[in-house]
């Protein structure tokens, strides 16, 4: 019986420490480990990670489906250039508040995948490793249940005693739009 125990132990914690979303399926994800997990949100370390990203002229739908193909048309000439680009998840809408107020799309690139940037509306860009706070939840993605996860998570943190960038919030989106399922996530920086 203790041997069952241990065993069923051992394959929680590697499935909790695994480091890749149980959403991004057979993709590649970015790596993470879990530092602190309650019901209102999840503490993550993410590794360094590479994104292909590119601007949205307005927070809307129709400049989100732009940039979607602007990454997409990026990804296919890519591919057809001989270059290897390998499909992950998730795919982030970073906005960003302040003086220098923008919003972007970003697309996680897989470990080997080789981009040559050369379209001027896409860069890559690395993120360094970092803390983030994250709040899940499920339904067709919008800018409405994002703001109200949003608010949910700051509040939890707010009451948690966690200090967290304010100007700064990223949407994790794991599907297709048109998806019969969909698992999201708001994230939220340390600071």
């Amino acid at each position: 019986m203790e041997k069952l125990l241990f065993s069923l132990i051992t394959l929680v914690l590697v499935s909790y420490s695994s480091g890749q979303a149980p959403s991004c399926r057979d993709y590649p994800c970015p790596k993470y480990d879990v530092q602190e997990q309650n019901k209102d949100f999840e503490v993550r370390h993410y590794a360094d990670t590479d994104w292909i990203t590119t601007k949205l002229s307005k927070r809307d739908s129709g400049s989100l489906m732009a940039a979607a193909k602007t990454l997409g048309d990026f990804c296919d000439a890519q591919k057809k250039a001989g270059h290897d680009i390998i499909d992950g998840w998730p795919a982030l809408i970073t906005i960003e508040d302040g003086e220098d107020s923008s919003t972007s799309l970003s697309w996680f690139l897989a470990p080997g995948s080789k981009p040559e940037v050369t379209d001027t509306s896409v860069t890559l860009e690395h993120k360094a490793e970092a803390t983030v706070y994250v709040r899940k939840y499920d339904g067709t993605p919008s800018l409405q249940t994002a703001l109200e996860n949003k608010k949910i998570l700051q509040e939890a943190l707010v009451a948690a005693g966690k200090k967290f960038k304010e100007d700064i919030s990223v949407g994790a989106v794991y599907e297709r739009y048109f998806s019969l399922t969909h698992h999201n996530e708001i994230w939220l920086y340390s600071a």
